[in-house]
């Protein structure tokens, strides 16, 4: 037999061996709706921007249901985007693990919460959810009441300036507020530089890492060839794990008096668990990038969001100031504590329906640990990556009516909410798994969404329906429509 025979026999017993070991993904071809797509490649030609992804899977949503089968590279995807559905997924033992879509999300930010699989991930969410109790939230309104008077002095500065870009203003807001009340260290103390240097270096990861969902299948050194310019991504990775890790250092050094002071923070309970021997040095570096990004760049996402709709539906806004300034008379800094916090009904469901129509987190992905029988009777087997398409979800018609797509805040009132389906509407995901930050995120965005309203109004000529959306680890506009605030006269 000759040398290229041998080869060729090879290769096509290699190619049948891995066929027989994909069968049961194959069998799903059968009994799930969707397209094939192209050796290798799946359906990624179909998808040639990441701006067109959500409007690509609402698509075959329409076409093919809430749950159809689709492929990245030669790997199968089962997409869901029914209530029930993924309220099988969130509720199982079996779909715990992060499917391989977060691959970059770890390269960027080490194994911590967001990322890491069972069993580590049950270990980790146990020793850190005291770090999340409601007495810890609790302790940090003052915090949050502070740093939104701080920001309603630098909205002062651009009163009726024709045209805002908010984004800026409010990363640097939410990461002040990030790192005092889960680091129990103030920025103003590490310098101007490092806001800003922080603030290009997240931004930049986060657009790399997303990137590098839509080429999951591929190696990392294959993803960083494709993708070019590795070595700024790397800069900007270091830059915050350097920063993070500085912050470590400072509170490893501050006096056990203080800490017992500031309390259960994350940080402190972090350090306990580096003492006790439970976290290594790496494990509360992992944890603490996972947890300032989270709570610095979702928060403000949502809440520019809230803004942006705000100015567009201006009698919504007078509605929300309304509910504001009945609670507090006063215009200017005024102290909301919990209690007058649980008053604001309007104010949340201007949040709520937010969080619907703009999903701060547009998909979420699983893989599967063993076979798992969904309610429809569909078996979905071991290994399938699943994605759950939240921002699709929550703008069914069937669900929320045909006007699903607008922003409406009496969605949420009490008798259009309690006959939706519990999993129509997961803005944090909900389950097993579901986000460790959403309280200390509800909590926050009142504070600012009120304290704003009472003390400013704001307009902008940027057209609600010429809002088009990004799919990213946190979705973006791929236009930022500008803002105009002006001082509210009392």
């Amino acid at each position: 037999m000759s040398i290229l025979n041998f080869v060729f026999i090879s290769f096509i017993i290699s190619f049948c061996v891995i066929l027989w070991s994909r069968r049961k993904y194959y069998k799903l071809i059968f009994e799930l709706p969707g397209r094939i797509g192209y050796p290798l490649l799946g359906n990624a030609l179909q998808i040639k921007q990441r701006d067109e992804i959500l409007n690509s899977m609402k698509e075959k949503e329409a076409e093919y249901g809430g749950l159809f089968l689709s492929w990245i590279g030669p790997f199968p995807i089962a997409v869901v985007s029914e209530p029930q559905i993924a309220k099988d997924i969130l509720t199982s033992p079996n779909c715990v693990n992060k499917s391989f879509v977060y691959k970059g999300v770890e390269d960027a930010t080490g194994p911590g919460l967001f990322t890491i699989n069972e069993p580590e991930w049950s270990y980790h969410r146990k020793l850190l959810n005291p770090a999340f109790g409601h007495k810890i939230l609790l302790n940090f309104i003052p915090i949050f009441n502070k740093e939104v008077d701080h920001l309603m002095e630098v909205f002062k500065t651009i009163t009726d300036v024709d045209g805002v870009d908010l984004v800026p203003i409010l990363q640097k807001f939410t990461l002040k507020i990030a790192t005092q009340t889960t680091m129990g260290q103030n920025l103003k103390h590490h310098g101007s530089a490092v806001d800003e240097s922080l603030l290009q270096s997240f931004p930049y990861v986060q657009e790399t890492i997303t990137e590098m969902g839509t080429l999951s299948w591929l190696s990392m050194k294959a993803m960083i060839w494709i993708l070019g310019d590795y070595e700024q991504y790397k800069r900007s990775k270091t830059a915050i794990r350097k920063f993070i890790g500085n912050l470590i250092t400072a509170r490893t050094k501050t006096l056990p008096d203080q800490l017992k002071l500031d309390g259960n923070i994350f940080i402190n309970r972090a350090i306990e668990l580096l003492q006790q021997g439970r976290f290594s040095r790496k494990n509360v570096e992992d944890e603490s990038i996972v947890i300032v990004f989270g709570a610095f760049e979702t928060t403000a996402t949502t809440l520019k969001h809230i803004l942006i709709l705000l100015a567009m539906h201006p009698q919504c806004q007078e509605r929300a100031f309304e509910e504001v300034s009945s609670l507090w008379p006063e215009s200017g800094s005024f102290e909301m504590n919990y209690s007058d916090i649980q008053k604001l009904s309007y104010v949340s469901m201007v949040i709520d329906e937010t969080m619907r129509v703009m999903a701060t987190v547009p998909v979420v992905g699983r893989q599967l640990l063993s076979d798992t029988k969904l309610s429809n009777g569909v078996v979905l087997p071991k290994g399938i990556q699943v994605l759950i398409d939240i921002f699709n979800m929550q703008r069914r018609e069937d669900i929320w009516g045909t006007e699903a797509h607008l922003f409406n805040p009496e969605n949420f009132l009490p008798s259009n909410i309690d006959s939706k389906h519990p999993y129509a509407y997961i803005p944090f995901t909900k389950g097993i798994r579901n986000c460790i930050g959403s309280k200390y995120a509800l909590l926050s965005l009142k504070i600012a969404v009120s304290k704003l309203v009472r003390n400013f109004r704001f307009t902008t000529d940027f057209q609600y329906n010429n809002l088009h959306f990004v799919e990213n680890i946190t979705i973006k506009l791929k236009q930022t429509p500008l803002i105009r605030i002006h001082k509210r006269q009392m």
